[in-house]
């Protein structure tokens, strides 16, 4: 499977659609789509990495996946009709084109790019469905290590990698009390994996550390 919509569209396409609408400055922590709204325009995230997240019938808010640059936002609301699944949100300063729905639909129809934009989804979907076992099983220190690890990215295991979330928001993605992500991330400080900041958020400075952590039995 394509890893990007990028490259499941191919470099020409992308860049024809990403000519459509000028881009766009959205910083971090800055919520692009909703859950439940009505799919009025697809974002393509320029550069960037945003948090995908869907709120249960019990309001626990549950990570879905993490989505770096050459991604298309939100299409599936837009070419199926129905309201959007999940909510989208920054998790770094993000540049991003956003093309109302009827220009992308169109777009689709003239290029024929509904099956492998329908691909490509369905590919996403069982990725997430992995994310959500990871975040579900599994002791407080393994859930948290699967989500810093995912929320962290594909950064180079050199370069510290920072995450704009406080605990309340770690401890509502994992199923945990606060106290209990609180206690974990204290060891991993201890340890040298991570920094925290009194303002909130953490810097993962070993993320090999951690993902070690969260695959080993």
């Amino acid at each position: 499977m394509p890893t990007s919509h990028r490259e499941a569209l191919g470099k020409n396409h992308w860049e024809t659609l990403r000519e459509l609408t000028p881009i766009r400055f959205r910083p971090a922590q800055s919520e692009l789509l909703r859950q439940n709204q009505a799919g009025t325009c697809v974002m393509l995230l320029e550069t960037g990495r945003v948090m995908v997240t869907a709120t249960g019938p019990l309001g626990r808010e549950q990570l879905i996946a993490v989505r770096e640059s050459g991604e298309i936002l939100g299409e599936m609301a837009v070419l199926t009709d129905i309201k959007r699944s999940a909510t989208v949100r920054t998790l770094t300063s993000c540049q991003i084109h956003v093309i109302p729905a009827d220009e992308f639909r169109a777009f689709v129809a003239e290029h024929g790019l509904l099956q492998p934009l329908l691909q490509h989804s369905y590919g996403r979907i069982r990725e997430s469905e992995q994310s959500r076992l990871e975040l579900a099983t599994g002791s407080v220190a393994l859930r948290l290590a699967c989500l810093l690890t995912r929320l962290a990215g594909t950064a180079s295991a050199d370069a510290p990698a920072r995450i704009s979330l406080g605990q309340e928001a770690f401890a509502q993605l994992i199923g945990a009390s606060r106290n209990a992500v609180g206690n974990a991330l204290k060891e991993w400080r201890d340890r040298g994996w991570l920094t925290t900041t009194p303002s909130g958020g953490i810097t993962v400075t070993d993320i090999a550390a951690l993902y070690d952590h969260a695959t080993t039995p």
